[in-house]
């Protein structure tokens, strides 16, 4: 018997669970389907793409064929472990627009304009540069400054200061616009995933029960009222129960969240009725309101051996970066790859910007495949607020079917609009002098592509995902909600939602930190009584 239930030790789950259990007198669950994050891979920032690689570590997720993207699957990488997709990501400390959350604020969610969730940032937060108006000191997510000295990313923020994109130090204080440098989740050369930050400190108290290998079927209903949570773990079938007034907090991402919910029959009727579930709780939101940053991204050729191209393809460079890792934790496997990136307006009528960036001094084909043997760099721009959005459905009802994942990229002509600049802004952005002829050819698309359709059909096949699934648990309340200002499920008693899928609309940044921040809140509103 527990007083709480939490679905997911991922970005948000480990805040929740960690918060929760410092009450010694609550007891409290966390389940994860995944394992430890005993894997050293994990822990070492460059080693990103060996988890990303295992499907123990990773759910490998694919959406369905995607219409407006010439029927491309689009991958959906999902962290399955201790420390979910903190585990697995590229560590980009970016909170969002102050914008976006007084967006929330003004559609009815009190409690979520910016004034009132920066106070919980600052509060999770350990920044290398210490406190001031927007930066915390002291909290157990530790933010640290890029380490990497390769003059790529200096000149990817000389050639924006080239075409008009200013030069930002701090992409989370005053001025998000402009290119600079990435703050990163690590500390001493290893990854301060959620796990690191807000599970570790917790697992040596006696009221907190962590179950790896534990996949969740569905919340147990007992009418409109949740008494506790059913998992397999292995072909055992287990129940963990709810004490009185107890509750469950679903805190297991924008994809696996609608899909327990729809399990549990909790969501569209006609959703559930197309795989055989009853109806318990009709709540169409469920599972609707998906969105996700789709990114324009290009290839260029570097004139240099300067890229990390030269290290994958060389045994003697990988014993070298792997030996000054061991002995120092220093060097390229100590970064993210991931140093330089920023924001810019599309138009400069717009009062925030609408588009980001993320620079990498390396020709990637996939965040999974070996690196190509000639030296490139791959150049990233997204849309931050997509109007097309999207579906996360059931595949059948059984829980180990992977859930359909439908983006509906494209469907708005106004994504296609703003991707067109993206990729004319990524064209002028690497033909700028700044980089003293360090840049050679595009690869891809190649600059054969230069007609209004062959532009367009090029952003078709070359867009891929940020990675940044959200708000298919919206917060708000109206028809579509789901959960209301206090992440309450509607219409259910004890459960709530805590991560990214309540987000309204997607922000306009990385989801990571904005995750931990939701589950840091959710627990302090949940010990505050609310």
């Amino acid at each position: 018997m527990f007083d709480y239930i939490v679905i997911g030790a991922g970005s948000a789950g480990c805040a929740v669970a960690g918060r929760l259990s410092e009450d010694p007198n609550k007891k409290v669950l966390l389940l994860e389907a995944g394992p430890k994050d005993s894997n050293p891979m994990i822990h070492m920032p460059g080693g990103c793409a060996e988890v990303l690689k295992s499907k123990t570590l990773n759910w490998q997720f694919y959406s369905e064929p995607q219409k407006h993207l010439n029927n491309r699957r689009i991958y959906v990488p999902r962290g399955r472990m201790l420390g979910g997709s903190s585990g697995a990501n590229g560590m980009v400390y970016i909170r969002g627009h102050a914008s976006d959350y007084d967006d929330w604020a003004a559609a009815g969610n009190s409690g979520w304009a910016f004034k009132d969730v920066l106070p919980y940032f600052k509060a999770m937060e350990d920044n290398v540069r210490g406190a001031n108006d927007f930066h915390g000191a002291g909290g157990p997510l530790y933010v640290n400054d890029a380490q990497t000295p390769n003059i790529l990313f200096d000149k990817f923020i000389e050639a924006g200061a080239e075409i008009g994109i200013p030069p930002t130090d701090d992409f989370n204080g005053a001025q998000q616009e402009g290119l600079g440098r990435f703050q990163c989740t690590i500390k001493d050369g290893k990854r301060c995933s959620s796990a690191v930050a807000f599970l570790r400190p917790a697992l040596g108290r006696p009221n907190l029960t962590v179950i790896t290998g534990a996949h969740v079927k569905r919340v147990v209903l007992k009418g409109d009222t949740v008494t506790g949570v059913e998992y397999l773990r292995g072909k055992s079938v287990q129940t963990a129960d709810l004490n009185n007034n107890g509750e469950v907090i679903l805190s297991a991402g924008a994809i696996q969240n609608p899909q327990i919910l729809q399990l549990s029959g909790i969501g569209h009727p006609d959703d559930l009725a197309a795989v055989g579930i009853k109806s318990e709780i009709a709540l169409p939101g469920v599972g609707h309101n998906l969105q996700e940053h789709l990114d324009v991204v290009m290839h260029f050729a570097v004139t240099q051996p300067i890229t990390m191209n030269g290290i994958t393809n060389s045994m003697l460079a990988q014993m070298k970066v792997a030996l000054q890792y061991l002995f120092s934790k220093t060097g390229v496997a100590a970064g993210n790859g991931i140093e330089a990136g920023g924001f810019c307006r599309s138009d400069k009528s717009l009062t925030r910007p609408d588009i980001q960036f993320h620079f990498v001094p390396a020709y990637m084909t996939s965040l999974i495949e070996k690196l190509p043997k000639q030296h490139g760099v791959t150049v990233h721009a997204c849309k931050l607020r997509p109007d097309s959005k999207g579906t996360v459905t059931l595949r059948s009802d059984n829980p180990l079917d992977a859930p359909k994942i439908d983006f509906n990229f494209l469907e708005q002509e106004s994504d296609l609009v703003t991707l067109r600049k993206c990729f004319s802004i990524l064209r002028e952005l690497m033909a700028a002098k700044s980089w003293g002829g360090l840049i050679g050819d595009e690869i891809t698309p190649g600059k054969q592509v230069q007609s209004a359709d062959d532009i367009d059909n090029a952003i078709r096949n070359i867009t891929d995902s940020v990675y940044h699934p959200t708000s298919t648990c919206k917060m708000g309340n109206g028809e579509d909600a789901v959960v209301n200002h206090q992440l309450k499920v509607h219409k259910v008693q004890g459960l709530r939602v805590a991560d990214v899928s309540i987000m309204p609309n997607l922000i306009g940044g990385n989801t990571n930190v904005p995750a931990m921040m939701i589950g840091w809140k959710c627990a302090e509103m949940i010990k505050q009584g609310q």
